[in-house]
Formats: structure tokens, sequence, C-alpha cells
């Protein structure tokens, strides 16, 4: 296995892992809004009566029993001082006819969403007038909740994304590792041809030189 096979399935690896841990993230924070109830989370809950406002969040959500009409629904609210102050009750769009908030279908289980008091102080105590029973819900306890709502989509999201591009580049590691496992390097031997030598052949050039000089020497002066 060469280095760039090793390199292809280690980021395979890493991108299954990343995906995996991603999805888990993302479940886990899904599982965060399963366990939102109003009766658990709720600031206030009663009927009319003398309210204290002991968070720092300046807007709470009013919720109700949804055998309760949207348009009988009533809630008024002042600071029990007399002091002037911003707070006030807004109550939300009725359907058409007037039974149920226009919000109604992202509702839990057994509530309605009426509307919101804002212009909250914390510290302060609050005379509130109501025509039914009602729960106080933080706003800033929902939007926590919706953000992680949507950042459970986008991790589960991602991590099923980051699966898949893991699963993939480990395959073309495998198939990487096919191919290069069968072509081994081949060794060459290259041999070079010897020059062998007559030593037969040297002996009679010697004696023919021998002649030559002979017959040279005998025919001088």
């Amino acid at each position: 296995m060469n280095n760039g096979t090793k390199v292809t399935i280690g980021i395979g690896a890493l991108f299954l892992l990343a995906g995996i841990g991603l999805t888990f993230l993302g479940g886990n924070n899904a599982a965060g809004i399963e366990d939102f109830d109003v009766k658990e989370d709720r600031v206030w809950s009663g009927n009319s009566g003398i309210y204290v406002h002991e968070i720092s969040d300046d807007v709470v959500l009013i919720f109700v029993s949804d055998d309760v009409r949207c348009d009988e629904f009533d809630m008024r609210i002042s600071r029990e001082d007399g002091e002037d102050s911003k707070v006030k009750y807004n109550h939300d769009d009725c359907t058409s006819d007037g039974s149920m908030p226009a919000g109604y279908t992202d509702d839990p289980a057994g509530w309605y969403h009426m509307g919101a008091i804002s212009g909250l102080e914390q510290g302060v105590s609050y005379n509130i007038t109501t025509s039914d029973e009602f729960s106080a819900v933080s706003e800033d306890l929902i939007i926590e909740i919706l953000e992680g709502f949507f950042g459970a989509i986008f991790g589960i999201g991602g991590g099923v994304g980051c699966i898949c591009c893991g699963v993939v580049i480990l395959i073309i590691g495998g198939i990487m590792a096919v191919t290069s496992g069968g072509n081994k390097s081949q060794t060459q031997i290259e041999i070079t041809p010897s020059v062998e030598v007559d030593s037969n052949k040297e002996e009679e050039v010697e004696e023919y030189d021998k002649e030559e000089k002979k017959w040279y020497e005998d025919d001088s002066p």
C-alpha cells in the first residue's frame, strides 16, 4: 500500500468519525426539544393576582389550556405600585372562527400560545387580571429551544453528509489499495555479454610477426 492510498483511507476515516459525532450531537439537541413542558418551565401560573417578576427576561409568553377560546381570552397587567410602565399584554391573532390562535399548529400538545407580556422589569410586582388560568414561560427559554432545534437539523444533516463522504472516500481508498497491490515492482537484471579471446590465434599472430621480422632482417644489406 503506497502513501497516497494510506492518506486517502485516513481522510475517509476522519470524515466518517466526524459525521458520526455531528449526528450524535444533533440527536442530543433534538431530544432537548421534546423535554419542553409548559408546567415544568413556567415562571408564573394561576388566575388573576399579584405576580413578582424575578427573572431578567423582559418578555414572557402566555399559554392557556386548549379548551379556552382565543376570542374569549382576555388579560390586563399593570404595576402594583401604580407607577408608569411600558408593560403590556399583546394578544395573538385568532383563526377566522375565533376558536384558536392563528399559530396553533406549532403549540405544545394541550396548550395554546395566546400572546405575550412585554416590558417587564426584574424585581417588580405586577397586578394581573385574566379571564382564564394561564402559565407564563420565559421567551429566552423558547428562543434557546428553537436554536437547539435548528442546530439539531444542521447537525444531523451535516453528520449524514460527512458519513456519506467518508464512505465514498474509503471505497476509493480500498480500490486504490487493491489495484496498487497488483502492480509489484519488477527487478530487471541486465547481462553484459563477455568476449572470449582465442589463445591459439594470439600465438599464430605472434609467430607471423616473428617470421616477418626475420625475413626483413635477412634481406637487409
